[in-house]
Order: structure tokens, then C-alpha cells, then sequence
């Protein structure tokens, strides 16, 4: 009998997977698994601790805010004339001084410089841009914002020392006192000083001595 082959086709059955690779023991496995899931319902999670939020840690998700057209004048205690009215005077004090410094094409003692033409015109846009929605015919505010991008890169430090827009700058002296005029009704120093509420436009506001007047006018009519 041939014990060689005989052996080799015994060999040859035998599945040498199993004699040589050790396979993971799944049974073990499977416990330690039922283990850890026992565990876990059997404890509770924590919750993590309650931190106080704020406004600015939502901001992603915030609701869209709806700007008001008109200031409430019965929550702030200011009409929205008298808001106008202040809007223009500060608008009107700031193109004073633009006025000033064009006239003098951007120069004090004679040496260039910006003169701080930078925070007139910012002042002017912001308050321009606060003002439309308070306003029937925003048309001149919105003119003057224009007109603030066109004068701004030529009032600047650099430019002044150019000497590139001396010729323009009189110009936008003449421009600014207009915008004055048309944003106060007057080119008087007094116009840019608080006026009282009655003497705001629309106001409808009655004074204490027109309100005793108006009594005695009508306390004193006599009935035919």
C-alpha cells in the first residue's frame, strides 16, 4: 500500500483553515456585548448641564427683524418731527463744516490735509440713511448719500495732497452749503440750534399759554 498518497489524499480532505487559523471567539464576543447593552439601560444619561444663552449665541437663528417706518411716539416720548427735525439740524451742522474746509480746499495754515472730512461725511450718510424711513419724499437723502460717495475718495488725506481736486473742491463747498439750505430751509446760524416743538412743521402741538388762551376765547363767547 502506497502510505504517501494515501496520506496526501487524507490531507487533502481535511480543512486546514480550521487547524491553522484561530478564529475570534464569537460567544465571548456576544456576551461582552449583552453586557455593555445591560449597562447602559440600566443607567440613565446624564444631561448635560443647563447653560444660560445668549441673544448673540442665536444669532444664526433669529427671526428677521422688521424696521419700523415711524418712531412710536407714544412708547419713546419723541414725535417723529421732532426726530426729523433733530436728524437735519445734525446732518445741516456736519455740511457746515464740510462747507468750511472745501471752501478753504482742504488746508489749515495752508499744509493739506483731510480735516477730518471723513467723519462729517460718515455722519452725513448714517444719518441720511436713519432719516429715510421717517419720511414721505426721502428724494434729498438719498441725494446726499450719492453725493457723500462721490466727494469721499476725493477728501481723503492722500488726495488732499495731491492737489489732483483743488479745483473741485469749491464746488463741493457750494454743494454742501445747498444741501443746507434745502435740508433746514435756511442758511441762519440759528437754524441749526433745537427749535421748540411747536415750531416744528406738523407737530400740532398746542402750548400751555395757547391752551389758556383758547379757554378764555371760548369762555367768554356769549351765546345770542
Amino acid at each position: 500500500m502506497d502510505w504517501l498518497a494515501l496520506l496526501a489524499q487524507t490531507a487533502a480532505k481535511l480543512p486546514l483553515e480550521r487547524i491553522f487559523v484561530r478564529h475570534p471567539d464569537n460567544k465571548k464576543n456576544l456576551e461582552a456585548l449583552q453586557e455593555i447593552l445591560s449597562e447602559s439601560h440600566a443607567k440613565p444619561a446624564e444631561s448635560p448641564p443647563d447653560v444660560a444663552t445668549t441673544e448673540e449665541d442665536n444669532w444664526g437663528y433669529l427671526e428677521p427683524r422688521q424696521q419700523k417706518a415711524h418712531l412710536a411716539s407714544k412708547e419713546s416720548g419723541i414725535s417723529t418731527e421732532e426726530t426729523v427735525a433733530y436728524q437735519n439740524r445734525e446732518i445741516a451742522k456736519n455740511l457746515l463744516s464740510m462747507e468750511k474746509h472745501y471752501a478753504q480746499k482742504l488746508r489749515i495754515n495752508g499744509i493739506p490735509c483731510d480735516c477730518g472730512s471723513g467723519r462729517h461725511l460718515l455722519a452725513i450718510e448714517s444719518l441720511a440713511e436713519e432719516a429715510i424711513s421717517m419720511v414721505d419724499n426721502p428724494n434729498v437723502y438719498y441725494r446726499l448719500i450719492e453725493w457723500v460717495k462721490e466727494v469721499g475718495p476725493k477728501s481723503t488725506d492722500q488726495a488732499a495732497k495731491s492737489g489732483k481736486y483743488d479745483s473741485e473742491y469749491p464746488t463741493f463747498s457750494h454743494q454742501a452749503r445747498d444741501f443746507r439750505k434745502e435740508i433746514i430751509g435756511s442758511l441762519e446760524p440759528s437754524a441749526l440750534f433745537t427749535k421748540p416743538v411747536e415750531e416744528l412743521p406738523g407737530s400740532g402741538f398746542v402750548s400751555e399759554k395757547e391752551e389758556v388762551k383758547n379757554a378764555t376765547q371760548s369762555g367768554t363767547e356769549t351765546v345770542p
